[in-house]
Order: C-alpha cells, then sequence, then structure tokens
C-alpha cells in the first residue's frame, strides 16, 4: 500500500480511485457523502479559511460533536497550513473559556447560534458554513494556492489526561497518515470495509481508528451520534442495518453492552469481521466475556495522543494473548528500566511467572508517529521528550518472552506510603477477584504524615452487598502489609472521560472535596444569585453524596402562570439561564445536573386563572423546557402523591393555630398585595393570599419529602422562604442579572 505525502494527497487519490463511492454516512443528517463530495469539500473549506482571513499557523477551533465536516476541514486545515482544534462543545464554560485562551483561535465553527464571544476570533455556526460552501466559485482556484509542509502542525488535541494537567498535544500530517498506514497494513483494512464511530471525534480514537483509517483504505465510514445508555439500545441493530464490517469500542462500552444484552446479540450481523478496543485499559477477563458473548473477534490497542493513536496492538492471526496489549507496529518500544527494581504482585495473572521475571520500566516509545511537543509547553516537553526523539509515556511496562507488551501501572499512580511504593493496578487486580465488585480504581491521597494514604474506590456489582470492613478483611488476607488500603469507598460509578478512561484526576478531587467546592463556588456567582444560599454546608453535602453516588446534581424550580396564554422572549431567556445556572455542575465531563420544572397549576387556580389559558401557557413551557433537557411536572400531581386536597388545607385553615400563623406572619401584607395584582375573577385579596399561604406550608414538607435529594431554585427573596419547599435554597434573578420580576407575570408588549 502507497503511504501519502499528505493529507491533501490522500483526499485526491481517494477521490479519483473511489469517485462514486461511499465516503462517510452522517446518521444524524441522513446524508451519505462519496469520496468525490467529500474532496469538493476539502476544497470548498480551504477557500473557506482564505476568504475568513485564516492565515497559515491559526489555530480554528471546531466544536461540534460526530459531524462528516470534521475530516474535509481537516485536510483543509492541512493544505492552508492551518491548525484544527476539535473540542468537546459540552465542555464546561469554564473549562471552555480556559483552553480557548490557551489557542487563541482565529476561527470558532459551533454545532449551531452560539451567545460565546472568544477574543480576536471569528464565531460562526457550522450550518452558516456549510452554506457558504455551496455559493462557493471553485473555477479558479487549484493546488497553486495551496501550501502543504507534511510535518506542519495539522492537528491539535485537547487532552485532560486522566492523572494530571491539560494540554493540547500537536499532531503532523506525517504523524496520521503513518499510523493510519500501520494500522491498515496490520488489520487488512480494505475498500470493502465498513466502519461504524459512536465515540466522540474530539478524541484521538475516535479520529483514527474510524477517521483516518477507513479513508486511508477507501473504505466507507457510518457517522452515528455519541453512545449513551439511551441508543445503546440499538448498537447491534445499527450494525446488522448499516452492513457494517467493523467497529470501534471501548471497555466501558463493552461492559454495558454485556449489561444491556444478557443473552447476546438479538440480531445477526454476519458482515462484521472485528472490533477494535482502545482508549483505557482492557482487561483479559472483559475481553474473553465479551468475545464469547456476542462472537466478534476484537483487538486492542495501547497508545497516547501523543503517538497519535495505537502504538502497539494485537495481532490479526495466530494466538491470542489476553493479558498483553500486544506487539509493536511500526515504531520503537523502550523500557527504560527504573533505577531500583520494584517487585510487582500479578495476582493470578496466567503470565505471572513470565512477567515476574522480565525487567520493568517506563514505557518510551519513538517513531513517525511520536507528537512533536505540546503548544506553548516547552517544560513539558523537555519532560516528556528526550534528546533522541522518545517519548516518555509515564506507563509502566515489560515485554514478555514472546516480544509481547504488558500495561502494568503509570508512574504517576504510583503511590508513595512511608517510604514504600505500591502500585496502585496492584490492588486493582486482587479487587477483580472479589465477586462482590464490579470495578474498582486504587489511589493515593496525600497525607502529611505517611505521604500517601492508600484509598480503593469500588463499584459494587448489581444486587452484591459489602462493607468497607469485610473488604479490607479480604484484601488483608491476600496482598503484603504495606499494600493494606487506608480506606475502602464506595462510589455508584467510576467516572470515565469522553474516549472512556477512568478519571483518576477527577476522582481525588471527589474524594478531596475539591470539585463539590469547586460546584459551590460556579453555582454561588454574582452573575445568578440575588442572594446567598440558604445552606451552603447543606447543599454541599448533598451535592457530595450525588458525586458519590454517580447521580445528576437535582435542582427544582416552580414556574408559574398569570395573564399570558402564550410564551414570550422573556421566558424563553428565563429558561436559557436555567440552564447556563445549573450547567454550573459541569465541571467534569461524567458531572451532570438534572433539573425539574414545577409548573403551579395549584397556585393558578388558587388565583382563579382559567384553566384553558394556563394549560396552554404551560404546554408551551413544557415544550421549550423539554428542548433544554428540563424534566416537568404538575403540582398537583405531588398533591396526589402526598394525599393533599384543597379541604384538607381549608379544614386546616379553620383552626387557631394556623389563623394566630397567619395574624402573625411578617409576610402577610405584602403577599395580600401580591394577589391583589394576581387573583381574578372577584377573588377577595385577603382570601386568596390565606389559601395560597396555607397551601404553601403543606407543599413546603411534601416536595421535600418527594425530592430528598434535591436543591430548590426560587426567584424569590429570602423573605419568602416559608412558602418555599424545606429544600437548601439558591436564589436566583429571573431573566436578566438584577431582575427579580418573574417572568410569567411579565406582560406581553
Amino acid at each position: 500500500m502507497d503511504v501519502h505525502r499528505d493529507l491533501m494527497e490522500l483526499f485526491r487519490s481517494r477521490a479519483d480511485e473511489r469517485k462514486d463511492e461511499p465516503c462517510v454516512t452522517h446518521l444524524e443528517s441522513g446524508r451519505t457523502l462519496s469520496y468525490a463530495e467529500i474532496w469538493q469539500k476539502t476544497l470548498q473549506f480551504i477557500k473557506y479559511l482564505k476568504d475568513a482571513g485564516v492565515k497559515p499557523k491559526d489555530r480554528v477551533v471546531f466544536a461540534v460533536r460526530n459531524h462528516w465536516a470534521v475530516l474535509p476541514l481537516l485536510a483543509a486545515c492541512s493544505a492552508h497550513r492551518a491548525v484544527l482544534c476539535p473540542v468537546d462543545p459540552e465542555l464546561h464554560r469554564d473549562e471552555l473559556a480556559k483552553i480557548l485562551s490557551d489557542v487563541n483561535p482565529a476561527l470558532f465553527i459551533a454545532k449551531g447560534p452560539s451567545s460565546i464571544t472568544v477574543s480576536g476570533a471569528t464565531v460562526i455556526s457550522l450550518p452558516k458554513i456549510l452554506e457558504a460552501l455551496e455559493a462557493q466559485d471553485l473555477s479558479e482556484y487549484g493546488e497553486a494556492s495551496w501550501s502543504i509542509d507534511r510535518t506542519d502542525n495539522t492537528l491539535m488535541i485537547y487532552t485532560s489526561g486522566t492523572t494530571g494537567g491539560s494540554k493540547w498535544v500537536m499532531l503532523s500530517s506525517q504523524n496520521l497518515i503513518a499510523n493510519a498506514a500501520s494500522l491498515v497494513s496490520r488489520y487488512k483494512v480494505t475498500n470493502q470495509d465498513r466502519f461504524f464511530c459512536f465515540l466522540p471525534t474530539h478524541h484521538m480514537n475516535a479520529l483514527m481508528m474510524t477517521g483516518m483509517v477507513p479513508l486511508t483504505a477507501g473504505a466507507s465510514l457510518v457517522l452515528s451520534d455519541v453512545l449513551s445508555v439511551k441508543n445503546a439500545k440499538n448498537f447491534w441493530q445499527n450494525l446488522a442495518d448499516h452492513k457494517i464490517t467493523i467497529a470501534s469500542l471501548v471497555p466501558s462500552i463493552m461492559a454495558l453492552l454485556i449489561k444491556l444484552f444478557p443473552a447476546g446479540k438479538k440480531v445477526e450481523t454476519p458482515l462484521l469481521r472485528l472490533g477494535f478496543c482502545g482508549a483505557a485499559p482492557l482487561t483479559a477477563e472483559l475481553w474473553q466475556q465479551f468475545e464469547q458473548h456476542f462472537h466478534v473477534p476484537l483487538h486492542q490497542g495501547y497508545g497516547l495522543t501523543e503517538t497519535t493513536c495505537w502504538a502497539v496492538s494485537s495481532l490479526l492471526e495466530g494466538d491470542r494473548h489476553y493479558n498483553s496489549v500486544g506487539v509493536p507496529l511500526d515504531c520503537e518500544v523502550h523500557i527504560e528500566p527504573f533505577e531500583e527494581t520494584d517487585t510487582l504482585m500479578l495476582g493470578k495473572d496466567q503470565n505471572a511467572e513470565v512477567l515476574q521475571s522480565a525487567a520493568s520500566g517506563e514505557v518510551w516509545i519513538r517513531g513517525a508517529i511520536v507528537t512533536s511537543g505540546y503548544f506553548r509547553n516547552p517544560k513539558l516537553n523537555k519532560e516528556s521528550l528526550t534528546r533522541d526523539g522518545f517519548f516518555r509515556t509515564g506507563d509502566i511496562g515489560l515485554f514478555d518472552t514472546d516480544g509481547y507488551l504488558h500495561i502494568t501501572g503509570r508512574i504517576k499512580e504510583i503511590i508513595i506510603k512511608n517510604g514504600a511504593n505500591v502500585f496502585s493496578r496492584d490492588l486493582d487486580r486482587v479487587l477483580a477477584e472479589h465477586p462482590a465488585i464490579r470495578e474498582s480504581k486504587t489511589i493515593g491521597m496525600p497525607d502529611e504524615l505517611v505521604g500517601e494514604r492508600i484509598y480503593c474506590i469500588c463499584v459494587l456489582r448489581e444486587g452484591s452487598q459489602a462493607t468497607s470492613m469485610e473488604i479490607k478483611a479480604w484484601l488483608q488476607s491476600r496482598i503484603s502489609q504495606h499494600m493494606w488500603p487506608d480506606a475502602i469507598v464506595f462510589m455508584g460509578c467510576l467516572p470515565h472521560g469522553a474516549a472512556g478512561k477512568v478519571t483518576t484526576n477527577v476522582i481525588r478531587k471527589i474524594i478531596g472535596g475539591q470539585l463539590v467546592d469547586e460546584i459551590l463556588q460556579s453555582l454561588n456567582s454574582w452573575r445568578y444569585k440575588r442572594a446567598q444560599p440558604s445552606d451552603s454546608e447543606g447543599m454541599k453535602k448533598k451535592i457530595q453524596a450525588n458525586l458519590i453516588a454517580g447521580e445528576p446534581v437535582h435542582f427544582l424550580a416552580y414556574w408559574g402562570c398569570g395573564a399570558r396564554d402564550h410564551t414570550i422572549e422573556q421566558d424563553t431567556q428565563t429558561l436559557l439561564r436555567l440552564k447556563e445556572f445549573v450547567d454550573g455542575v459541569r465541571k467534569a465531563p461524567q458531572i451532570r445536573p438534572r433539573l425539574t420544572l414545577i409548573f403551579t397549576d395549584t397556585h393558578a387556580r388558587n388565583n382563579r386563572i382559567p384553566d384553558e389559558r394556563m394549560n396552554r401557557y404551560f404546554s408551551g413551557i413544557g415544550e421549550e423546557a423539554e428542548k433544554l433537557g428540563f424534566d416537568t411536572i404538575r403540582l398537583s400531581e405531588l398533591w396526589q402523591q402526598a394525599g393533599l386536597d384543597w379541604q384538607s388545607i381549608v379544614d386546616v385553615m379553620r383552626s387557631e393555630t394556623f389563623q394566630k400563623r397567619w395574624a402573625d406572619e411578617p409576610l402577610r401584607l405584602r403577599l395580600v398585595d401580591q394577589a391583589a395584582k394576581h387573583a381574578e375573577q372577584g377573588f377577595e385579596p385577603s382570601h386568596a393570599a390565606e389559601h395560597y399561604y396555607a397551601a404553601c406550608l403543606h407543599e413546603a414538607v411534601e416536595v421535600a419529602k418527594i425530592f430528598p435529594k434535591a436543591l430548590f431554585t426560587t426567584f424569590n427573596h429570602p423573605d419568602f422562604d416559608c412558602i418555599s419547599p424545606n429544600l437548601e435554597k439558591l436564589y436566583l434573578t429571573s431573566f436578566k442579572e438584577g431582575t427579580s420580576v418573574k417572568p410569567w407575570f411579565y406582560e406581553s408588549k
């Protein structure tokens, strides 16, 4: 197979050879583009970059998930000597702002209309660009305007790392072409293959394994939305429907598929010849279980973004080595010995004797696939790249006598307690043998007395039970005393990044309490709030419990009804503001908010608002809320769950205790004044306010019982806490900063 000099040569040759053959099928739009069409789009993108004022070495940020445009845009950036920087559009706003300031892009491309502002950059939506491409005249545009250097920095991938800080990895056309050619050769990929991509294309695994590899072979690609629990149930059907021959996976998705399909595949996939698995460590147990469960040959690889993608992988033919990551591709892999020999405890590995006699050390990699370095980070470049061109991976590994590489841990994950080295992966290997534990991650937590304490973070199998003392005792009977953990912490799930790796830095921030502090700081911003939260410590405990359980951080908000039967701009602005506010919890990719809007229909009826008008208004708000991913429920439904009704509330109102409380209520006159503005059909304001007050006292208790883990967001001042649920409260401004008017009471103009 010919190895092309640069991306443009590759794209053009494929367009010549495979002109009308499908290149990419984009499931979201239902569109299939041929190789000739992808080539045409590449030329159009080059002209667009030039017309937009993008200069050589400028950065182009592409904040769109899994769109066919990423391929021609990558080649266009190469031809224009610009740099494509794909990013996750779901990043937390603070992290996105930081990484944009790191790269100072000339062009920022969003999926749709965006409110983001980037200093010095043109911000535009992808649909607008695609519309502009169609109107271009390329008759006088040709190769003479290209400026290509295959060693140029063409692609930068933002990697948050699993244990360290974030950085931009620089990759050239040479890196991409070399790695793709090696993979095509090893796995005998042909133009008859059809790939399925559901991993995020802002990560190198998806861009290489289901982007560059099929393109290099002249194969075709089916591009899906990023896989989630919701769409995973269609996985095998999609493979069958689209005649997929090669699918790319990560371990967490493999485990999910086994759980979703306990009886195996429901549909036949006769054309599926193999699967790839990378981006995160794959255990021999899961590898074998997946193959036996679904009867699909699986091949795994090892590499980093800094090595473009896979530097080592399993062989297509021959004996399987399930406890190894494979043999090197077209690169050098060197094991740099440690100054002192560390004894590895390998549990029940089938090659334990072989491995214990082998020399372990840091894995170093050299070759055409290795990055030129990190963007604007000379210190890290000096630490990571040797003078003779090796990249220090930070991984600990060894070769067995058959030449297969075994990754046994990470240097940064060596826990040093009382001067002794403890390898976290050694503990995790043992924990994997416990029948109640589905997954574990051992970390070191800083300690002034002993240096680091050993924390084993465990996820129990569904239906299993165990206590921390039981796990400790079980471990102590199997490992040396210096490895005994200081704490066993049970979590609902381990946080994984978008590429499937367990994010150790996020676990450490959860356990240490830093992440909950960051979330509270984001929520407690004067950009949104009108007063300090009611109970910061109570909020902290609830959010921390959510993080440990792996559950969304849950917010509640009341939404009322006034004189309108339709939504207006202020309603939309308030909903968007709520969305922006709750997204403040997204301090890590796997941390998700949940917002439930409670439509206060019982309050509207108390004000004698006609049901027809109320229903139309709430229907409109519900449609807008659904687009933003909010849940909605009517307050009357919660009344029904709690056994509340107006008659019981009226009976309470007749008691002396209530009448005295109402008479002494400091808010009484203000509530009557509000009722005078909003009660209709001649309902006496004092009676309307009294009924409203009595209902709220009952609701305050019952709503808190139904949603005990939630935080309540309100547009009221803290003075009005007596009419809000008995939950920790966040006091927000309404549809713009400093606005206290509730959107449903805002009159149409």
